[in-house]
């Protein structure tokens, strides 16, 4: 069978297909943001934000569409005058023609979230989900400091870790923020919480009821999915025969100067 011609709307079923956005919870907003969905594609670049730098890879690369886990226009917008960073990021996008797709709370409550990803690296047992929580068992109990240092293994940065615990059996996994399910990862059998923002007063909540909160940053807590999605798209797109090449985003995360 010859390759295909790929499609922007091709992809976004794809999307659809492992994440549905009509999971996604009813302030966010996902699927295709910008551009059109006949538009061919051959290159596809998968990113955590939309960043003026990520734009400039996705135009050296020649990349026809975005596929990004936090969504621009998250909030409305009445004008696209460009005197503030998103108006001039949707306005280089869209100079270049460069489609932008988000996957964002129905992603993270997907096989493929970031929490999953994070999952399977610490090889937690039995693993399980509830809501956005990813929870699994690990190999053997551990006191709280031993799993720190598994974290950061993982992560690759360091970790903030409140309160204490010496028999830590089964961890609970919500990559970004989400720091207010310790409440449901304790019903669920879990003695500890991974997540990307912790707030002060669920760090002390959480530390009075002998649970500990572990902060990876919300940064490092998803950014694990980008090579895993893209790794799944250039998998499950080729499989289907389409011509495409799609690249997990090597830019840096903020951008010292805006041309």
């Amino acid at each position: 069978m010859s390759e295909l011609p790929l499609t922007v709307a091709a992809v976004e079923n794809y999307i659809h297909s492992i994440a549905p956005f009509d999971t996604a919870e009813s302030f966010d907003n996902v699927g295709l943001l910008i551009g059109k969905r006949t538009q061919t594609v051959s290159r596809i670049l998968v990113t955590l934000d939309v960043t003026m730098s990520v734009v400039k890879e996705a135009v050296s690369l020649g990349a026809e569409l975005i596929v990004t886990h936090h969504p621009l226009l998250f909030r409305a917008r009445k004008d696209l005058v460009e005197d503030n960073p998103e108006a001039i990021i949707l306005c280089e996008l869209i100079r270049h023609h460069i489609g932008v797709i988000a996957a964002h709370t129905n992603l993270d409550a997907s096989d493929y979230s970031a929490s999953a990803c994070i999952a399977r690296a610490l090889n937690l047992q039995n693993l399980r989900q509830d809501g956005f929580l990813f929870i699994g068992d690990l190999d053997y109990p551990t006191d709280a400091d031993a799993l720190k240092s598994q974290i950061e293994q993982v992560l690759g940065t360091q970790t903030r870790m409140y309160g204490n615990c010496s028999n830590i059996r089964t961890l609970a996994i919500a990559g970004g923020a989400y720091d207010e399910g310790y409440v449901q990862a304790k019903q669920c059998g879990a003695q500890a919480l991974l997540t990307g923002e912790v707030k002060h007063h669920n760090a002390l909540a959480a530390a009075m009821e002998g649970f500990v909160l572990y902060d990876g940053t919300h940064w490092a807590t998803e950014q694990i999915l980008v090579p895993h999605l893209a790794a799944s798209l250039q998998k499950a797109l080729s499989e289907l025969k389409y011509s495409v090449n799609v690249y997990p985003s090597s830019a840096a995360l903020f951008c010292s100067c805006i041309d």
